[in-house]
């Protein structure tokens, strides 16, 4: 996505309405940011060595069909994800075929976006 800087939002306002899962350094937590990041516009992945934190402001995707393009071969969904992520930021609701990490509804209604 191409943006001037006036138009991204700043790494705080980020992490303060960001969502998403925390990752183990694997190759699938590897395969679940690169389908993260298809999936969503905005997304800032910090990379701690032993795991990486996922921000998305307000609603993280991704879909169980753009892991398994990435990691090159099927995952069980849920169970392979929530093997390599320790934690998350938001409300997690999981199917067989996406995880959508959200924000809780207090802070939809408190936004000051």
């Amino acid at each position: 996505m191409t943006e001037n800087a006036d138009e991204r939002r700043t790494l705080s306002q980020v992490i303060e309405r960001g969502v998403g899962p925390v990752l183990q350094s694997t190759p699938l937590g590897k395969a679940i940011i690169a389908a993260i990041e298809e999936e969503n516009e905005e997304v800032f992945v910090e990379d701690a060595g032993a795991y990486f934190r996922v921000f998305v402001p307000d609603e993280c995707r991704v879909t169980r069909e753009a892991i398994e393009g990435n990691y090159g071969r099927k995952i069980r969904f849920p169970g392979d994800l929530e093997v390599i992520m320790s934690s998350f930021a938001g409300v997690l609701s999981m199917s067989q075929d996406r995880a959508v990490w959200s924000l809780p509804p207090r802070h939809l209604s408190s936004s000051g976006a």
